[in-house]
């Protein structure tokens, strides 16, 4: 940084959100509202603030995806919010989580698989700590995440992602949060249970059915 700065160079919005530079976000964006333009070749969107967001969603930087939202107009619907969620997950910062859901449908699916994001944090983690999953879990859940969404490939809700990759703590999250241990409607292969026996995760198996049997 203080090299380009020595030869008159400027840092680009997104590696601004990445560093967590947010004197320098807030001149970047009082700059595009003066008028004033960014160099050419430096902006992968459209304008500082969906840079910004990228770099600091990535980063889990709260206070610089609150400096960006405004001036980021994107549909509720739009895919490339599905993008935006998977950063601050992969982040481990459920306050970005939380500021980009109340932008977006929670239950935006990945273009290729059918997967919501709840799927990737119940089965997956991606880069979140057991403790952590949990936590950006409930922070979905909260916003109107569905337990009941199926991926298209394999064609299980987030329970069964959770049972399939064991994840017990996930799964018994879910249960509470109202998802079905029983799954009657799902393909037999495709229900918690099935997972769970499948991948002998013995220990879900026996919170399913205990689940059952008090639901």
């Amino acid at each position: 940084m203080e090299l380009l700065k020595r030869y008159g160079g400027v840092l680009p919005p997104v590696s601004i959100g990445l560093f967590r530079e947010r004197e320098l976000a807030k001149q970047m964006l009082a700059g595009e509202a003066d008028g004033r333009l960014v160099p050419d070749g430096i902006l992968e969107g459209r304008n500082v603030s969906e840079d910004l967001l990228h770099g600091a969603a990535d980063r889990g930087d709260p206070e610089i995806v609150r400096m960006a939202l405004p001036g980021v107009d994107w549909p509720r619907e739009d895919s490339r919010w599905f993008w935006i969620l998977m950063q601050a997950v992969w982040a481990g910062s459920p306050e970005c989580l939380s500021l980009i859901l109340a932008r977006c449908n929670p239950n935006l699916r990945h273009p290729r698989f059918g997967r919501t994001i709840l799927h990737d944090i119940a089965g997956l983690g991606l880069k979140n700590t057991p403790e952590q999953s949990p936590v950006s879990a409930a922070v979905l859940l909260d916003a109107g995440a569905s337990v009941k969404e199926r991926d298209d490939v394999l064609r299980s809700t987030p329970l069964g992602w959770a049972c399939r990759w064991g994840r017990i703590e996930m799964a018994k999250l879910l249960l509470v949060r109202g998802a079905d241990p029983v799954e009657a409607d799902a393909e037999p292969w495709a229900t918690p249970s099935a997972w769970a026996e499948k991948m002998r995760h013995h220990d879900i198996i026996a919170v399913l059915r205990a689940a059952a049997d008090t639901g």
